[in-house]
């Protein structure tokens, strides 16, 4: 895998160029990210409603238009989506519209904002999982992940997003934390143009991709028959509930309380 040194501001928070430094994937997920980039919908979604959070006047918007925003303070990303059927063996948690059949939720965001907006509330950007010479996996910023949701009857609920993915053989919930592994860039040679390969869908996963803005940093393969993890749809609404998603990266103080420090 080729290392690209460019560095791009890919968000302005409070007048400050957020830059990301990034690393090139492979060359079917480079074409496959120029093709699919996330774009303006000749039909409005519907509205999913204000995010699930204690304080929204704490929350800052991290686009005009799609729904995700930063809380400094509490330092996190707060993004709200959908849940989606998750019957199919899982390749993501959180995806992009186009790929709800193999996730648990999906979002009308670019992860590459979101990317700017981990970096904004302090977390570090590892490495994407590599094959070659061996297997390493991905490495970053601990992120924390929970979800919040309304029954039937209106009341408030909330989980770790874990408890939404479950083993196929064991049958238990995912027992680890995402790593914030920041996918990569692509720089077209004909046209000079960079593009951010998580903007291909592959959001946060629940298996090993080089691409992946999220990742767990266990083994995983992408290929149908050998995947791990199925939605545990026990634990979650139906499909298409409304669902607010906030990454809480383990930075600073709260990393060292939780790390036993």
């Amino acid at each position: 895998m080729r290392r690209f040194s460019t560095m791009r501001g890919v968000l302005g928070l409070a007048g400050t160029c957020v830059a990301i430094a990034l690393f090139a994937s492979p060359q079917a997920r480079a074409a496959e990210a120029k093709s699919e980039e996330i774009v303006e919908e000749t039909e409005k979604p519907r509205d999913l409603g204000p995010p699930l959070v204690d304080d929204l006047k704490s929350l800052k918007k991290l686009d005009p238009v799609q729904p995700v925003w930063i809380d400094a303070k509490q330092k996190q990303v707060v993004m709200v989506g959908e849940t989606c059927r998750a019957s199919y063996p899982l390749e993501f948690f959180t995806t992009t519209p186009g790929r709800e059949y193999e996730a648990v939720t999906v979002v009308r965001v670019k992860p590459s904002i979101v990317h700017a907006g981990l970096l904004a509330v302090g977390a570090k950007p590892g490495s994407t999982v590599k094959f070659r010479p061996k297997y390493t996996p991905p490495t970053g910023t601990e992120i924390v992940i929970e979800v919040r949701w309304k029954d039937k009857q209106g009341k408030l609920k909330q989980a770790p997003a874990q408890q939404w993915v479950r083993n196929i053989k064991t049958k238990k919930p995912l027992d680890v934390n995402w790593v914030f592994a920041g996918s990569g860039l692509h720089k077209d040679e004909d046209t000079g143009r960079e593009y951010y390969l998580g903007d291909s869908g592959d959001f946060i996963s629940v298996l090993n991709l080089p691409t992946s803005v999220l990742d767990v940093p266990i083994p995983g393969s992408s290929d149908i028959e050998s995947r791990t993890f199925e939605g545990f749809v026990d634990n979650m609404p139906p499909e298409n509930t409304p669902v607010t998603i906030v990454l809480k990266p383990k930075v600073g103080e709260k990393a060292k309380k939780e790390g036993g420090k």
